[in-house]
């Protein structure tokens, strides 16, 4: 066998760039690639911005909260309007307000009228949108691969969002530093637009869902936080996805202060500590994808989890930048793979009727979870200073997977494994 063809082997035919020989999954996973790009421009600007506006670790924490706020409140409802309407309809019209309120940050930031409450006002607005965004981008993702492919195409999605995270913070850090926070602003938008068209071109398939009674919203809502309530796995592995996500996230959002306070780098300090993180999730979805199965994936996801708390407790340890760095690295790695496991896993058990309600729920404990973490340690930072709170994160991860360990046979045997997939319709 030449070389040619093992590395064909390794890559498309077994490995991450398998999901790539469908179109509609190309389409979406490339143009998206190029909106996440925007975005991290667009969240190292808000972060610095307000570590700028008012030097407190306390109002880092509150404008992560604001942007989760909107998800705790009203995720639950979004995910019961996604399994009702075409969610490549909504998915296009949420991408036009995103371009629209990353035109009025850019604005309001160049002519010098942007303050902490407007700053607040606007990641609430940004916030709201996500709340609908998130779980629609995650419910689509099986649509436009069969599900034996399923693992790949959300290992690539992985592999995507951590090559933007590292190209994007340390140009976006490099841009604040050098020309302004509203020029970062600016390039952000060109990334939101190129998504916006590639929406346009996907028509991916749609999941024959199961005939049911008509019920009102809140029947539907209800129906969903019980179907997670009662899942013997589904249920747990939520719980356990939201503790990792709130205490070993967190300080991502705390690290504008980190950079300036603890390791007096600035804006470029910054960027680079997100974009050390980027580097080192790119190697966790490469490596996540190429294990290509479902089997394991428990196990995979409790060491993933433990790695990261080890990796935090180093982190917050050193004052030196580059082992920071190096350590920031390594968090990348873990963090990716204890993020991408689980959610492979519930999409693999998941009934496809039941899917959009609980990747809301995912969204929910992916995105809010830190943003809470990030409120906690940031008001203990007051008094504390950045690092023990971090630190005490870490531990509670480690109490978290200690925990798990006597469950995880139990729901590795449920959630591992091909499922039988459902018959699926081609969208007219």
């Amino acid at each position: 066998m030449s070389i040619a063809t093992k590395i064909r082997a390794q890559f498309l035919d077994k490995g991450i760039a398998r999901a790539l020989r469908h179109r509609e999954y190309r389409i979406f996973a490339l143009t998206n690639w190029v909106s996440t790009m925007g975005n991290w421009f667009q969240r190292v600007g808000i972060g610095w911005l307000a570590w700028d506006i008012t030097h407190s670790g306390f109002w880092l924490g509150a404008v992560a909260l604001a942007e989760a706020l909107p998800l705790l409140l009203f995720i639950a409802f979004a995910g019961a309007i996604i399994d009702r309407i075409d969610r490549m309809r909504l998915i296009r019209y949420l991408q036009m307000l995103i371009i629209l309120l990353g035109v009025l940050l850019v604005t309001l930031t160049a002519l010098d009228l942007m303050n902490i409450v407007l700053l607040v006002l606007i990641t609430t607005a940004h916030g709201m949108i996500q709340t609908f965004h998130l779980p629609v981008r995650l419910t689509i993702v099986p649509n436009l691969v069969p599900r034996s492919d399923l693992t790949p195409a959300v290992a690539l999605n992985s592999a995507l969002f951590n090559t933007a995270r590292f190209i994007g913070p340390a140009i976006a850090g490099f841009v604040i530093a050098k020309f302004s926070v509203s020029i970062a602003f600016a390039l952000s938008i060109i990334g939101f637009v190129a998504f916006a068209i590639g929406l346009l071109m996907i028509n991916p398939r749609s999941e024959q869902r199961q005939k049911s009674q008509p019920s009102g919203l809140l029947a539907d809502v209800w129906e969903g936080i019980r179907y997670v309530g009662k899942h013997s796995s589904i249920g747990p592995v939520l719980l356990f996805v939201f503790i990792g996500a709130s205490f070993s996230r967190a300080f991502m959002d705390l690290a504008p202060g980190i950079a300036d306070d603890v390791f007096n780098r600035g804006a470029e300090g910054f960027g680079l500590l997100l974009s050390a993180i980027g580097v080192g999730g790119i190697c966790g979805a490469i490596g996540l994808a190429n294990y290509g199965k479902t089997d394991g994936l428990m196990n995979v996801s409790l060491v993933s989890l433990a790695l990261t708390a080890l990796f935090l407790l180093a982190f917050t340890a050193t004052n030196i930048f580059w082992l920071a760095l190096i350590f920031c690295a390594c968090l990348g790695v873990s963090l990716g793979v204890s993020t991408n496991a689980p959610q492979i896993l519930i999409q693999n058990t998941v009934d496809g009727a039941m899917r959009g309600r609980v990747m809301s729920i995912f969204g929910l404990t992916y995105r809010a979870g830190p943003a809470l973490g990030a409120l906690i340690m940031g008001a203990a930072s007051t008094y504390v200073g950045l690092q023990i709170p971090v630190a005490g994160g870490a531990v509670i991860c480690l109490i978290a997977v200690l925990l798990m360990l006597p469950k995880r046979k139990r729901l590795a045997a449920e959630m591992e494994g091909e499922k039988p997939a459902p018959e699926e319709a081609k969208t007219a």
